[in-house]
């Protein structure tokens, strides 16, 4: 362990912020429960999706519109959402050189 008021291993490090990290999310997103409800929702018109990367792709962008329908002021949210778009863009277009 460390001796001063910092971690300074990388599983200190993580268990610091581990001990917080589920009361942040639930402040910025809301309970758990209802988060992944919504996301189960939409996964399931998601699922329908032939394409397993594409599908992973909308997956990871229909987690993003379930947490802004809690807080849709949350910026960090938009830009995933625009981030996880331009991959599924870089992929099509990969695939098409």
């Amino acid at each position: 362990m460390t001796e001063g008021p910092f971690p300074n291993s990388l599983l200190e490090q993580f268990d610091t912020a581990y001990a917080t990290v589920t009361f942040d999310r639930r402040d910025i997103y809301g309970a758990p429960e209802d988060t992944y409800r919504r996301v189960a929702a939409l996964r399931s018109v998601v699922d329908e999706c032939q394409d397993p990367q594409i599908r992973e792709i909308l997956g990871m962008i229909v987690t993003k519109v379930a947490r802004l329908v809690q807080t849709p002021n949350h910026l960090d949210s938009w830009v995933d959402v625009a981030g996880y778009a331009r991959c599924g863009v870089m992929l099509l277009n990969d695939r098409s050189q």
